[in-house]
């Protein structure tokens, strides 16, 4: 039997939102590429309950409804959903196996697999495919904010000379890292893979997976305290990353960042330093922000520089950029052709996405996530952007803060106060500690107020509108964490206009 290649995964996987990787080596031919049971077996340590021994697999599912003939079907076991359940559809829309942690009550025709945990089994999976990409560098980038950015950018950067395989937007997680992992295959040069966690040892377990060479942690803040008790806890599990790099490896290391720093002293791996501190390798100068057209800098890697143009605005934009720079440079690739990459990206959905709407008001939607650090960047961000035009800022809940939840939700009130925005509209459960503090800054009632709905924000903006407070010209901040969906604000502010024009 003979290796073969894939060329039907890509197509597959660019198509379909769902939670799907095709294999893109197996022995197979090359009309039917597929992994053979074997080989899963192998990966996963399961054992066949049912079925015949030859069997082969197109691809990996674990969602039911987006499964196709000659796929195998991973069960997942969620707190919400059990998709043993599902079992028998599958094998009626054409899978060619299963792998499920227990045996079905109704014994299917095709080839059962059965694991101890299929979560595990997902991720065994995913390492023994990365196992088999010898020449394949992996690199992986974490931290608190900024993740999904940088590793967009570098991509762009790596994408002008090599072939990326790339997460698939925010596929982050001990279900999503794997899935975006098992397309792999030999015509790759290099794989850039996000890594996000809610709790001590995902990290780990993600590094143990992904088998990193070049890892970068970009920031470290406080987001997930919840399952983390403090900042220091998130440094530590932030920290697994490095921890787990092979010693011949190289760290991405943010030089502005303190505790980012600490996690390195005693590292063998080589460090490849970035931020605005003048000790780093990889650093940036004479920024100039050019407001809603981007950012503008002197990039710097050791002796050589470049000036360039970046069409994301802040700050923290200008950070992300030399992070990926950093991660870029690991990859061999020089001055010139980092500047050209950084140059040519686009900012990613929902962040910091400037939209002008029908009636001239110019609207940033944030809405993709929030922590006290990215609500910062944001609203300093906004104050550069309006430039003397009022502001309106929509804040949804930070999420998972657990204990420090009130602290910093006022403390964003506080800010909002501070860079003296025009209003203030929030929403949620900390809605409350936002507004009072805002009003205790100096924000008058009028202008800082809680809301219990969506509805009612738009009604508050539509009659602003109406009596001419904001105008053609005008900013609205809207950002919040991801379980707020504060995108749907914008969708309905669109409606509102075109409703206002008709």
């Amino acid at each position: 039997m003979e290796l073969a290649r894939n060329s039907v995964y890509s197509n597959r996987m660019a198509s379909s939102g769902s939670y799907s990787a095709g294999f893109g080596y197996g022995f197979a031919t090359a009309q039917n590429p597929v992994w053979t049971l074997d080989q899963v077996l192998l990966a996963t340590g399961g054992r066949i309950v049912c079925g015949r021994y030859q069997a082969g697999f197109r691809s990996i599912s674990t969602d039911s409804r987006a499964i196709e003939a000659g796929d195998l079907f991973l069960a997942l076991e969620g707190e919400r959903y059990d998709a043993l359940a599902f079992v028998e559809d599958v094998v009626n829309k054409g899978a060619a196996g299963v792998i499920v942690a227990r045996i079905p009550e109704v014994l299917p025709s095709v080839p059962v697999i059965l694991v101890d945990n299929t979560l595990k089994a997902l991720g065994d999976l995913a390492a023994y495919r990365r196992s088999l990409m010898r020449n394949l560098k992996v690199m992986a980038i974490t931290g608190s904010s900024g993740k999904t950015t940088v590793k967009e950018m570098v991509s762009t950067i790596l994408e002008t000379k090599m072939n990326v395989l790339k997460t698939r937007g925010n596929f982050n997680n001990l279900v999503g890292l794997p899935l975006s992992l098992l397309p792999v295959d030999y015509r790759h040069d290099v794989a850039v893979l996000e890594m996000g966690m809610n709790l001590p040892g995902e990290i780990a377990r993600l590094t143990e997976i992904a088998d990193p060479d070049i890892a970068c942690i970009n920031n470290i803040q406080g987001a997930h305290l919840q399952g983390l008790d403090d900042i220091e806890g998130v440094a530590r599990a932030k920290g697994e990353l490095f921890a787990g790099i092979k010693s011949w490896g190289k760290l991405v290391v943010n030089l502005d960042d303190q505790r980012v720093r600490r996690l390195v002293r005693k590292s063998p791996q080589e460090i490849i330093s970035f931020g605005r501190n003048q000790k780093a390798f990889i650093r940036a100068t004479h920024v100039k922000s050019l407001g809603a057209e981007g950012m503008v800098f002197t990039l710097h890697i050791g002796g050589n520089r470049a000036r360039l143009k970046v069409k994301c605005f802040g700050q923290h934009n200008v950070l992300n950029s030399l992070a990926a720079a950093a991660m870029a440079t690991c990859m061999r690739m020089n001055i010139d052709e980092i500047a050209h990459g950084l140059s040519a990206f686009t900012p990613y959905d929902k962040r910091m996405q400037v939209q002008k709407m029908a009636g001239g008001m110019m609207v940033v939607n944030d809405s993709y996530n929030a922590n006290p650090a990215s609500m910062l960047a944001a609203l300093e961000t906004l104050q550069d952007l309006r430039r003397g035009r009022k502001s309106v800022v929509i804040l949804g809940d930070m999420l998972e803060l657990g204990r420090e939840s009130v602290a910093a939700h006022r403390f964003v009130g506080e800010t909002v106060a501070r860079l003296k925005c025009d209003y203030l509209f929030a929403l949620g459960s900390f809605a409350n500690n936002v507004t009072e503090a805002a009003r205790k800054s100096g924000m008058v009632p009028r202008q800082a107020r809680s809301f219990d709905g969506k509805s009612e924000i738009i009604d508050e903006l539509n009659g602003l509108i109406k009596a001419g407070k904001i105008t053609k010209g005008d900013w609205i901040l809207v950002k919040g964490s991801r379980g707020m969906k504060m995108e749907d604000i914008i969708a309905d502010l669109e409606l509102l206009e075109q409703g206002s024009k008709s």
